[in-house]
């Protein structure tokens, strides 16, 4: 199997990191559409830099290096059991190698607290989406359009992007980030409910509240409490469907 490292990206590299970044993606949509710059971010390029500015700003970016060289970048976000891939990339010199199927498995292997992963790609990334469903597993779960927006689009511009996830097995080092999580949103509950009602604070705590609530998180949670993975002594009033939703409705 191709073996590859994964080092965290130097503030020195980030110039050549965005350039790189930007080449393997223009390389997909020239492979595409050729010339054509109607599904480009900006002049020339398919990925602006802003966008990757931002990915790497807000995530952990690394370099995927084999025998010694760059070949490759991947930024991810994680979150207790929650992972996002923000971006992969692999230079186009070294396509078809298996260098981005073993930079996956070093990400799954770094983190194995993470049970769902997601990732997004435009529409017309063939060879991303042989990638991501054939060689590492993820699913095709939603088909962002004008009639079904991304709900993280900070720019509100149209994107046709699939959404892909893969779920994995719960484990040991999920199972502590879940009880952490609902720990978390639990002392949430405690302190949203003995602030005055109305007051700009309680409004943020119920405000995230809600999120977790109707977001797949709380979900995940709820049936590990239901498998009977969770400790015993655990509080988790919060995972009380009734306890939530009262407590989100008497401020309404």
């Amino acid at each position: 199997m191709t073996e590859v490292q994964l080092l965290p990206l130097e503030g020195s590299d980030r110039e050549q990191f965005i350039k790189d970044n930007q080449e393997a993606f223009r390389f997909g949509a020239t492979e595409e559409f050729g010339q054509r710059d109607d599904h480009f971010e900006e002049d020339g390029e398919i990925i602006s830099r802003d966008t990757i500015e931002r990915s790497i700003d807000e995530g952990a970016a690394y370099r995927i290096i084999q025998d010694g060289k760059p070949v490759g970048g991947v930024v991810i976000k994680t979150e207790y059991d929650f992972g996002d891939l923000e971006l992969l990339f692999v230079s186009p010199s070294v396509h078809s190698k298996g260098i981005g199927q073993a930079a996956w498995q070093e990400i799954e292997n770094m983190h194995p607290e993470v049970t769902v992963w997601e990732t997004v790609t435009p529409y017309f990334e063939k060879r991303n989406i042989h990638f991501y469903v054939n060689r590492c597993g993820f699913h095709i779960v939603e088909y962002y359009n004008e009639h079904n927006c991304d709900p993280n689009e900070k720019d509100g511009e149209l994107a046709e992007m699939f959404r892909f996830e893969k779920k994995l097995p719960v484990t040991s080092e999920a199972l502590k980030e879940q009880i952490k999580r609902i720990t978390y949103y639990e002392e949430l509950m405690d302190t949203a409910e003995k602030l005055p009602k109305g007051s700009v604070q309680c409004q943020k705590a119920l405000a995230e509240l809600e999120k977790y609530y109707t977001g797949s998180a709380w979900k995940r949670d709820l049936a590990a409490d239901e498998a009977g993975l969770l400790p015993a002594e655990l509080k988790r009033g919060v995972l009380s469907e009734d306890g939530i939703y009262d407590l989100l409705q008497t401020d309404k």
